[in-house]
This record gives structure tokens, sequence and C-alpha cells, in this order.
């Protein structure tokens, strides 16, 4: 009687400890999910120009994750420090105010915005300890996790872990959508916790609980004090922030803090670069009868192109949020007028499957301060400005019409690189004019340039390297220093958690199976984001398909035995020369929505689908499964260091080094049964 009544306060409608235990482990894991999500999100918009480097919170947390799980055999109880880490971790984001602007301007890391945070600190040094607060936060949640994960065998652990992560992200997932804050994640993470700590046996749990709680309260009270009094909007994609100002300067939009997009009267701004694109159009003869702005935002470009006489205009914007912003606060109202039809879409996808023809197509600043997922070193803008994306514009154009684009291009070869795609893609040079900072590219049948000397890059953007802010291929030395942090900060921590020896007796074929299926998972969100647009949704769906290929695979090994694992390594390797050989264009090519989905699912998840199969299949039989998944853990942190090679080699040539990473797999697995005198089954 008395080990009932230590348990936690709703144990007794689940009586059974096991399933205690399940419960447990499935909510933890969706708490570590949530809260992963969460702070990256709130870190991107909080810390200036973070959101540029959003897999610097994502590796930071598979470290602390990794360390927890090598954990669970040691004397210190990390689980009591939670909740200081909790408010500490949001506090000095919101307290110091730092930056990362020490990185703007640097070889491929191309900043818009000119901000600088208010921390006395030196920025440095602010990233540093947001870095191991960061470890220390994620390590004491794997340690509840890996506690959990202990109490069964590898693979029924493995399944219920995965079964609460889909519950994370699909929690997220839903808030997101309803545009919510950081106060509504932390009340979620902290009751998703504090039901963990309710299925718990052992009686510090109810004393975590109650402290986790109270500082989830101090939390949110930090976070409500914080309020700067704008009106502000977390939409799925960034925190959006609309402040008043004197005119004629309208209103201004900040997105993660940084100023975005100006709301000005069109009297304003008529005659300034806004309008001289659809003016030089009309100079060579082309008429304004149906056109298409991408970038479209609270919808200044609009009005202007109304005010040009536009017969018609598809406004495509990607962030309902900012839709929301310029339809309230627009004083020309453009989005109210009947010409105007909203898009809220990704602009490579609105050009992939509209059948319209238009007289001018114009890029309106199409200049986001986030990636498309935070395992991925692509903007949520860079399908936009490769080659084959301009061809798709071209494609669309009436003949005689213009392809317009303007922005801010700082650097002369940016310029230069940006006028030779289009000079690739139309046969001559643009049009090219600079209106006090910002740079207009007009070209079209009619509108050109003589030939022109571009110089001071060496590739053009194309979907396979779709980065054309890099002046050159190559993984910059900031890169290299943050895979030494990541990596050298999982020694020290192996050193000071880890039980004697774990240093020694790496488990190398988990260590590799994480970087490989890291590494895959990387090529697989940002292909899903090609083919069906760089939105909040793809991405979700994308995360929730790989997720469920594991949960699958996991199923497959409960229900089969695979006897010969080679077998299986050939078809993953098959599958991964199917996936590297099929290009591209040839699946953006079906027209059919649901056709093309069905053959990326195929493409992309297969692999996939195969990787699990296997670590499935060796996870299954391991004798320490929270040391062989703290490993597997680890393994990730590397293969986020590795897709850094994706600057320099593209994204289709990652398959090679997933290749190579699961050949190494099955050597060192080889090589092991041999040892141990056993064969393949």
């Amino acid at each position: 009687m008395i080990a009932s009544t230590a348990s936690g306060p709703w144990t007794a409608c689940c009586k059974d400890a096991n399933k205690r235990n399940a419960i447990r482990l499935v909510i933890f894991a969706s708490a570590s999910l949530y809260f992963e999500l969460a702070i990256i999100r709130f870190t991107s918009a909080e810390v200036l120009y973070l959101g540029y480097f959003s897999n610097f919170i994502l590796i930071s947390s598979f470290v602390g994750l990794g360390l927890g799980f090598l954990s669970v055999s040691h004397s210190l109880r990390l689980p009591r420090y939670l909740p200081f880490l909790l408010f500490f971790l949001f506090a000095i984001v919101l307290v110091s105010q730092f930056d990362a602007s020490s990185l703007r301007d640097k070889f491929g890391l191309f900043f818009f915005g000119s901000e600088s945070g208010q921390s006395g600190l030196p920025g440095p040094l602010m990233l540093l300890v947001l870095f191991v607060s960061t470890v220390a936060f994620f390590c004491c949640l794997g340690r509840l996790v890996g506690e959990a994960f202990s109490e069964f065998d590898p693979l029924k652990a493995y399944t219920l872990d995965i079964a609460g992560s889909l519950i994370g992200i699909a929690l997220f997932f839903i808030q997101s959508t309803l545009w919510c804050g950081p106060v509504t994640w932390v009340v979620t993470g902290c009751v998703l916790l504090v039901a963990g700590y309710a299925f718990a046996s052992e009686r510090p749990a109810i004393g975590q609980a109650i402290h986790l709680a109270l500082a989830g309260l101090a939390t949110i009270l930090l976070l409500m004090s914080a309020n700067t009094g704008k009106e502000t909007i977390w939409s799925m994609y960034q925190k959006l922030e609309y402040e008043e100002l004197t005119d004629p300067d309208g209103g201004l939009v900040l997105a993660n803090s940084i100023p975005h997009q100006f709301i000005q009267p069109v009297e304003f701004v008529k005659q300034s670069w806004y309008g001289y694109p659809y003016a030089l159009h009309q100079k060579n003869g082309g008429s304004l009868d149906n056109l298409m702005i991408i970038g479209a935002g609270t919808g200044t470009d609009v009005a202007v192109a109304l005010a040009m006489g536009a017969g018609q205009v598809d406004a495509v914007e990607i962030d309902p949020g900012i839709l929301k912003l310029g339809r309230k606060h627009n004083p020309d109202r453009p989005y109210a007028d009947a010409r105007v039809r909203s898009r809220i879409t990704d602009g490579r996808e609105f050009l992939r499957n509209t059948d319209e023809q238009y007289d001018v197509i114009v890029f309106a600043l199409p200049d986001s301060l986030m990636r498309i997922s935070p395992i991925s070193n692509v903007r949520l803008e860079s399908y936009l400005f490769t080659l084959e994306c301009l061809r798709d514009a071209k494609s669309h154009l009436k003949p005689g019409g213009s392809l317009a684009l303007y922005n801010q291009y700082r650097w002369p070869w940016l310029k230069d690189k940006i006028g030779a795609m289009l000079r690739e893609t139309f046969g001559h040079d643009p049009f090219q004019k600079e209106i006090g900072s910002t740079t207009i590219f007009v070209i079209g049948d009619a509108i050109g340039s003589e030939p022109v000397v571009r110089k001071g890059f060496t590739r053009l953007a194309t979907d396979d390297w779709p980065f054309v802010y890099m002046q050159k291929p190559g993984v910059h030395w900031l890169y290299l220093s943050m895979i030494a942090l990541f990596l050298g900060s999982a020694v020290v921590g192996i050193r000071c958690l880890a039980p004697p020896g774990t240093l020694r007796r790496p488990d190398w074929p988990f260590f590799f199976m994480g970087a490989a299926f890291l590494l895959l998972e990387t090529k697989s969100i940002s292909f899903f984001s090609l083919l069906f647009g760089t939105t909040w949704l793809v991405n979700s769906l994308a995360f929730a398909g790989v997720l469920t290929s594991v949960l699958i695979a996991n199923l497959v090994v409960f229900r089969f035995r695979i006897r010969h694992t080679w077998v299986v390594f050939c078809l993953l390797m098959l599958s991964l020369l199917v996936a590297y050989l099929c290009p591209t264009a040839a699946l953006l090519n079906i027209e059919a929505a649901p056709f093309r989905y069905f053959a990326g699912i195929a493409l992309v998840f297969a692999p996939i689908f195969f990787a699990n199969l296997i670590f499935s299949r060796e996870f299954r039989n391991v004798q320490a499964s929270t040391r062989a998944f703290g490993w597997n853990l680890l393994g990730a942190v590397a293969g986020g260091g590795l897709e850094y090679l994706s600057l320099l080699i593209g994204q289709r040539n990652l398959l090679w080094i997933v290749a190579a990473c699961y050949a190494l797999v099955g050597a060192l697995l080889l090589m092991e049964r041999r040892r141990a005198g056993e064969s393949d089954d």
C-alpha cells in the first residue's frame, strides 16, 4: 500500500506497471520532440538572425538527448535541474537580447536586415551560453526518456518513442496552424512533462512535477512581461509584429524582430522602384492585363500594380500572417480590390501548377528570414532563385511578357550572378537599374541590354544546389567550427556523464546509422519541399512521413524475422541508386499532383524504410538499449555536420555519403559477427 501511495496521482486508473511505463515513455518522448520544435521557433524569433542557423538549436538538442540517454546509469539525478534550465533558457534569450550579427555577410551567409541586439555582452559568448543551456536542458529531457526507455525491450521502447514523437509533432502542428505562441508552448510542454511524472512510480517524481509546474509558471510570467505592446502574430513560419510609423512611412512589419516590410500609401511609392518594371514594360509596348506577384506580402507591390493599370493580379504570398496584416493595415486596401486574387502558397508551387499566362511576373522582394526546416541549409525562398524556376517563370509569360526581380542585393558579384542566371534563361542580358540601394532586373522578349561581363562567382543556382547567395561552393570556417563545438561538447559530456569506458568502446554501427539517417531525412525534406512547395504543411507532413515509415519498419521487424540482413542492405543501396539516378525534373513534369505525390513518396521513403529495417533489426538484439540509442543520437550530430557538405557538393550527392555510411555499417556489423562467431540470421 505504501508503494501505491508513492506512485503518481493518476496511476490508480492504470495499475499495471508495464502500462504506466509505456504511457510515461510516450508522454516524455512527445514532450521531448515538442520542446525541440518550440525552442527552435522561439530562439529563431527572439535571437536576431538565428533563424538562418536553425539547425544550431536542433543539433544542440541532439547532443543533449544523446548524452541524456548515455547517462541513464549515472548517479546524478539530472531531471531535478530541468525546472531551472527551462526558466534559464527562456530568460537568457529574452533578457540578454543578443544577436548573431557578427556572422553577417560572411562567405555564404548573406543576411537581409541591419538590426543589432541590445546585449552588452559579445554575441559569440551569448551563443555559447545558449548552446550550453540547450544541451543541458535536452540532456535532462533525454534522461527522462532514457529511464522510461530502459524499462522495455529495445524494439518496443523504440516503437513507443516514435509514437510519442508523432504525438509531439501533431500537437505542435495543430498549435502552429492556430498561430499559438510561446506561452501556449510552455504550457503544453509543462503539462506533458507533469503528466509523464504522474505515471512514474518513484516518490521524487511528485516533487519534480511541482517544481516544474512552478518553473513553467515563472517562465510564462516572464514571457508575458516581455510583451512589447506591438500587434503580434506567431504565424506558422515566424513571429510577426506590426508597428505604426509617422506619415508618410505608414507602418512597419517586423519578422523575427527584423524590419521586413514597410506598408506605405501608393502615392509615395508609385514612382519608385515598385512601379519601375511596369512603366518599363508599358514603354516597350506591353500591356498589364494579367500580372503575377510572388512575395506579395502586405500589398504595397499589389497596390502599385493596380495604380499602374493592372487588369488582374495573382498575389502569391506564403505566410498568411503577413497577408492578414496587409489586409488590415494597408491604406490602399489592395486585397479588397476585385482585380486581385490572393494565393496563400509557395511561389514555386504556384508557378508549377497554374495554367495561366502573364504579361508581367514579379519576384517582389521574396527574402525569407528562415530555412525550410531546422535540418536543412535551404532557405524558404531558395527554390525561387534557381535556373529551373526562372525557366518555369519564362514559360508562363505571354509573347512580349516581362519578368522582373528587385531587392537590396548588396554585393556586385550577387547582382552579376542573378543577371547571369537571367541571361542563361532568356538568351540575353537583362535590363538592370539601381535606384538607391535597390537593384531592379527586368527581362523579356522586348526588354534587355547589351552583353555584360558578369564575374565574381563560380556556379549558378540550380534545384540541386539552390544557394543563390553563395559566391562559390564551399563549407565556411564558421560551419566547421560549429561542427567542432558540437562533437567536442559531446566528447566532454560522455566523459562526465556516461559510464566509464563509453568513449573507449563506442557503438560505431549505431553512430553511423544515426549520421546516415539524418542526412537521408534532410535530403527527403528538401526533395519534398521542391516537389510540393516549401510550405509549413508540406514540411510537417514530410517529418510525419519519416516517422511513420520508421514505425512501419518497426512493426515489420516485430512481425517477421529478417534472417539475412545483407538482403535489406542490397535493397537500401538499390533504392539510394534509384533516388540518385531519377532526375528531379522527371517528377516535376508530372502534371497530376496525386501521381507526383505517390511517385515522390516511393522515391523518398523507400530508402528510409529499408534503412530503418536495418536499424530495427539490429536494435532489437542490443543488450544496452539506452547506450546504443545514445550513440545513434550522437551520430545524428555528426550527420548534421555532414549536411553542410551540400553547400559544396549539392543535395543529390549527399546520397553518396549516405551510401558510404551504410556500407561502413554493414562492414562493422559483419566484423562484429565474425568476432562473435555468429552468422547473418
